[in-house]
């Protein structure tokens, strides 16, 4: 039997953790930013991002939400990513592990989601972006 069938039918609370495709996230009207430019960076590595906190089964990563309100104001939000240690190396997320944690708080935005980023080496940068189609008239 599959694991996330098994799973599923004993009742677990934990969905099955998805990572996030750029084809699914242009249909979400958002888009992925650059892996973070470092010599020899793979995005099968991990991310050196600034933690909130650090437990035993998980990290919180330091992220902040930038997004437009009803009546079209900027604002932004801090928001912290957590992302289980199953998915880190050591203190260091996996890079699609923090897409798939980006991507919810995402989802979840109080208004028009325009950017999420991410402190990494000390400095803030953009995770995810919203993107803007044009459409043909």
């Amino acid at each position: 039997m599959d694991k996330n069938i098994m799973s599923a039918t004993l009742g677990s609370a934990t969905p099955p953790l998805s990572i996030p495709t750029p084809h699914a996230c242009a249909q979400a009207g958002m888009s992925f930013a650059a892996a973070p430019a470092a010599p020899g960076f793979k995005t099968s590595r991990c991310v050196d991002a600034e933690l909130l906190l650090s437990t035993p089964l998980t990290v919180v990563v330091c992220a902040r939400l930038d997004y437009a309100v009803a009546d079209g104001t900027l604002t932004s939000h801090e928001v912290a990513l957590v992302i289980p240690r199953s998915r880190c190396q050591g203190d260091h997320p996996y890079w699609p592990a923090l897409l798939a944690a980006a991507q919810e708080h995402w989802h979840r935005c109080p208004g028009h989601a325009h950017r999420l980023l991410v402190r990494v080496h000390g400095e803030w940068q953009t995770i995810l972006s919203a993107q803007m189609l044009e459409r043909a008239h």
